[in-house]
């Protein structure tokens, strides 16, 4: 059986790890793909040691995964290594597979996932990273072009929605579930999800609940020097044990996006909040209306503040509310909600890599 290899961004998801089980069912688009893959007579398997030798592509997710790059801040890097500052992930990837394949003239076998957008990872985003590979995946509008750049929809895994919901008035308000990440870069909206949860934290405490993880630690260096700067959240819940079943208690989901402006980025955040029937809070992708039904959602860029924001949500009809859900489970029946399954994306990635059936 002829090898697809995966070249993963981080050292946790080697030794076919990706594929595995995982709480939140994250994992399922790459258990889906290798099973499809399966079906046509290829192996996908994580990189680790394998030989190129008898290998149809090899497929990279992201720019950690890739060997030789340059760091995009040198005197930046020069002085952590001086003081021997280093991350978790620093030493990946333990294997220079990028060298290894052009060696081996397979430049033309190998396409890269921009699966992250330019705040998470800016580094996917440069020059020196579009001359490495003659193909790309990516969700980013502005950059398909059907002949270097082609168009994927991230997958959003299956969630189960719980078979009994709270009524309308035994649902609290709103729902804010992420981590508190923090990059500061043009157009993060991980401060704006911050202001948000601190907002209905000191002045909605009763309708109001955060989950996720770091919120009671430090998010910046002076933060870090100052602990007592870490601000405190009265409605801190911490880590949610199930995501949908947590947020089906509520009317309303924040869902923000980890950055806005950019066409095309469109995560599970929304989806987690149809799926569990609380209406999301939208803000992120421009062109969420050529992804998202205008009526199944509530586009934050609508209002000014938080304050406009707590005063229409604390106004919302038990009619109207259930006019949103309704239009929220319409959506996820039609086709261009279809688009962001599992099963889409596995058919896209086979369709571009023009993958046939050897079995």
């Amino acid at each position: 059986m002829k090898k697809i290899l995966l070249q993963v961004p981080n050292s946790v998801y080697a030794n076919n790890a990706i594929f595995g089980i995982d709480v939140n069912n994250m994992n399922e688009p790459w258990q889906k793909l290798k099973a499809r893959l399966e079906e046509l007579g290829y192996e996908l398997v994580t990189a680790d040691n394998h030989k190129l030798e008898d290998c149809e592509w090899i497929l990279f997710i992201d720019s950690p995964s890739v060997d030789g790059l340059l760091p995009k801040n040198t005197i930046k890097s020069l002085i952590k290594k001086i003081l021997r500052i280093r991350n978790r992930n620093s030493n990946w990837p333990t294997r220079a597979l990028y060298r290894e394949a052009i060696e081996k003239g397979l430049k033309d076998k190998m396409a890269m996932f921009l699966w992250e957008g330019q705040v998470n990872n800016p580094e996917n985003y440069t020059d020196q990273v579009f001359e490495k590979f003659k193909y790309f995946f990516t969700w980013n509008d502005d950059l398909v072009d059907n002949i270097k750049f082609f168009k994927f929809f991230l997958p959003i895994p299956l969630r189960q929605t719980p078979t009994t919901l709270p009524t309308f008035h035994e649902k609290k308000l709103l729902i804010n579930m992420s981590a508190n990440r923090y990059y500061p870069r043009p157009n993060e909206l991980y401060s704006a999800r911050a202001r948000t949860s601190a907002y209905f934290s000191s002045h909605y405490p009763k309708d109001f609940d955060l989950y996720g993880a770091l919120w009671h630690t430090p998010r910046t260096r002076l933060q870090k020097y100052f602990p007592w700067l870490v601000p405190k959240f009265a409605c801190y819940r911490g880590p949610a044990e199930n995501k949908i079943s947590t947020m089906s208690k509520y009317k309303f989901a924040l869902a923000y996006e980890n950055m806005s402006g950019a066409k095309g980025y469109v995560t599970e955040k929304i989806f987690d909040a149809l799926q569990a029937k609380a209406v999301p809070i939208y803000w992120g992708a421009s062109n969420i209306l050529d992804y998202v039904d205008e009526d199944a959602f509530i586009d934050r860029r609508k209002f000014k503040n938080d304050e406009q924001l707590a005063k229409y949500l604390k106004g919302v009809t038990e009619s109207q509310y259930n006019e949103m859900i309704a239009a929220g489970e319409k959506y996820l029946q039609t086709e261009r909600c279809k688009k962001f399954s599992t099963e889409y994306f596995c058919n896209r990635i086979v369709e571009v890599l023009n993958l046939k059936n050897i079995k």
